[in-house]
């Protein structure tokens, strides 16, 4: 094969690669921001946790169902937040999870367009002295 179908070769598989790592760092930033608004979610809930914690046992609780509130038994509206903070904790571990493979890929796609770009100029100057 002459250089110029090497280099052309090299040039599409940057591009893809290149493709590749644009599509992985939105899925990056997608995963902050919902890492963010979770991270919001926990501190309200915990929030909330703290002002329940307050509450005399006799003390009445609504919960707000659309436009309505609804009376709630203190024991029951503690038992529904501590499982929506469990909730989050694990949603927010998942996404730690995914966001640390995430970046993984991301290096590695890093590397594969350094060493790409890098065989593609050695190929350009051993063009250049021929």
């Amino acid at each position: 094969m002459s250089s110029t179908t090497v280099l052309r070769e090299l040039q599409r598989e940057l591009e893809s690669k290149a493709n590749d790592l644009s599509k992985l760092q939105k899925d990056i930033a997608k995963n902050h921001q919902v890492r963010k608004k979770y991270t919001i979610q926990l501190g309200e809930n915990e929030l909330v946790l703290k002002e329940l914690d307050l509450l005399r046992d006799d003390a009445n609780v609504f919960k707000l169902i659309g436009p309505v509130l609804v009376k709630q038994d203190l024991a029951e509206a503690n038992a529904n937040v501590r499982k929506r903070i469990d909730y989050i904790s694990a949603e927010l571990k998942r996404l730690d999870s995914a966001l640390q493979d995430l970046e993984e890929k991301q290096n590695s796609k890093r590397d594969a367009i350094l060493k790409l770009q890098q065989r593609s100029q050695s190929l350009q100057a051993g063009k250049a002295k021929a």
